[in-house]
């Protein structure tokens, strides 16, 4: 499979701010730095709009981000680092780096994030139940993001890495409509 250009240089990126912080037992204040700024990134569409405002200097977004950094308490390893992609005019793509070093970290820690789509609401009990079954199968710690579809009908919905496995009745009668038109 064909890697573009920007994704090849977030991975150049992530590599780096992930030795950085593996060698100075920062990972997890590190990662927990990325996951407040991508929260702050989802929240806030005038944040999105400054890291892609190519009006501003690349000197000026990197003074605003390590303020707001320093501000929030971020770890100097993150300030550094997002400052650095601020004089490299990559800002921009600080949400795909982000998200890339979270899944290195925590498959660093030997955790796989999947996302669990189920009909209707299911327990705590009934989630711990897939994850811990995922679990075996790939020989790691799973992380659900759980999320509800009516439109499913019944079942639940597993996407995990690049494989879906769909057990939902919406699924399965789609399979079955498929099948009846081939015979």
């Amino acid at each position: 499979m064909k890697v573009s250009g920007s994704k090849r240089i977030s991975e150049r990126y992530v590599k780096a701010l992930f030795d950085v912080a593996r060698s100075a037992s920062s990972l997890d204040v590190v990662e927990k730095d990325m996951r407040t700024l991508a929260k702050a990134l989802e929240t806030t569409p005038s944040f999105q709009h400054f890291l892609r405002n190519p009006l501003l200097s690349k000197e000026n977004q990197a003074q605003m981000m390590t303020a707001i950094l320093n501000n929030v308490g971020a770890h100097r390893i993150t300030q550094q680092f997002v400052a650095l992609l601020a004089r490299r005019r990559r800002l921009g793509a600080l949400a795909e780096i982000m998200n890339m070093f979270c899944d290195r970290v925590a498959s660093e820690r030997g955790e796989m994030k999947a996302e669990l789509v189920a009909a209707k609401a299911l327990t705590p009990q009934e989630i711990a139940l897939v994850s811990e079954r995922l679990g075996k199968a790939y020989g790691k710690k799973v992380i659900l993001d759980v999320r509800q579809e009516p439109e499913l009908l019944g079942g639940i919905v597993v996407n995990i890495g690049s494989l879906r496995l769909d057990g939902s009745l919406a699924g399965k009668l789609k399979r079955l409509q498929i099948g009846l038109k081939a015979a």
